[in-house]
């Protein structure tokens, strides 16, 4: 799984994995800009039955081994203060199935337009 900043800057669900318990995920996000960038894993609505949820994602998973980052937790989502031109790693673990329909990254990336080239500076995902 990889995201691009501009993906991430406009939000995304992701399209394909899920998440189990006993499965932990380590995600890298790689910042590029001389001062920190906020990222967001964020629960999504759905509906079960005939009654709409949200996701309260951290009801349901935990975030270990942090590198290069600081987070914030909700019920709903986990906030994430990557460091300045650095590298962040950290571990997702779920404690229940979490389909990735249920998830949401955003990250508080800058837009730069320069004549007419327009640039995405900030945090780029993957996961190996």
């Amino acid at each position: 799984m990889a995201y691009t900043r501009t993906e991430l800057r406009d939000g995304v669900i992701p399209s394909f994995g899920s998440y189990f318990p006993g499965v932990e995920t380590s995600f890298v996000l790689v910042n590029n800009l001389p001062s920190v960038v906020y990222f967001n894993i964020e629960g999504t609505s759905y509906v079960s039955g005939s009654l709409p949820f949200y996701r309260q994602i951290f009801n349901s998973a935990s975030v270990t081994s942090l590198v290069n980052c600081t987070m914030v937790t909700e019920s709903m989502h986990a906030g994430f203060i990557v460091n300045p031109s650095s590298t962040a790693t950290f571990t997702f673990a779920p404690t229940a199935p979490i389909p990735p329909s249920h998830l949401k990254f955003i990250a508080s990336n800058l837009t730069v337009l320069s004549g007419s080239t327009t640039t995405v500076y900030g945090v780029e995902m993957t996961s190996p």
